[in-house]
């Protein structure tokens, strides 16, 4: 019993990452072929095509459209272009709310200029003596608090901002996508690297703090 359990959850572990992305891709071309093989299919010559077909088709259209969207916008009158379409999306009550909050939110995590996770940060949390991983969000140096997102496991879209003292914050020499497979797994993927900056810090400050006791 204890073997076939074992191997029980290693199938789930194998399994999942799999079936997740198989989910997700599925429900992409759900959404394309609902929204575009209607029109597609009064084309005359993809008529004849198979519906498959004509929603990879689609796919691809609407990748090739967002390129296209990305380019345009990148020049002088596109621009100029888009931001009439913003300024009437600001002047309409409830949709400027909407827009403006996301829009805020793509520019922070999809923008090419910033990230939204600048570093790995280890801080004290939720009491003494216990230790958190989070993300550094915003660094002004001349405030003494620095933004912190603090992420729930294994999800770590989901969590809490908090405003640390800087100098109660662990600036860690660790990069994001290592904190973020770090959080995922619940602390099981970790490299010995890793491990041992995250032991050095915590048994370090814990001897300073024991030192200046004495």
């Amino acid at each position: 019993m204890s073997r076939m359990r074992q191997h029980f959850l290693t199938g789930v572990l194998t399994i999942t990452p799999v079936a997740v992305t198989a989910w997700i891709l599925w429900r992409l071309y759900l959404l394309v072929d609902r929204a575009l093989r209607p029109m597609l299919e009064r084309i005359q010559p993809l008529q004849s095509v198979p519906d498959m077909l004509v929603t990879v088709l689609g796919v691809l259209l609407s990748l090739t459209l967002i390129v296209v969207v990305g380019l345009v916008s990148r020049n002088l009158i596109g621009k100029a272009f888009f931001d009439l379409f913003e300024k009437l999306f600001h002047n309409i009550p409830v949709v400027k709310g909407i827009f403006a909050a996301v829009k805020q939110i793509a520019e922070v995590f999809l923008g090419s200029g910033r990230r939204a996770f600048q570093k790995v940060v280890m801080f004290e949390y939720p009491r003494r003596g216990l230790w958190a991983l989070g993300f550094l969000t915003r660094d002004d140096e001349d405030q003494d608090l620095v933004h912190v997102f603090l992420p729930t496991t294994p999800n770590p879209t989901s969590g809490y901002l908090l405003l640390i003292p800087r100098a109660d914050a662990i600036f860690l020499d660790m990069s994001v996508e290592d904190g973020i497979r770090l959080i995922i797994s619940g602390g099981a993927v970790v490299s010995d690297g890793d491990a041992h900056i995250l032991a050095e810090h915590a048994q370090g400050t814990k001897t300073d703090e024991g030192g200046g006791g004495a």
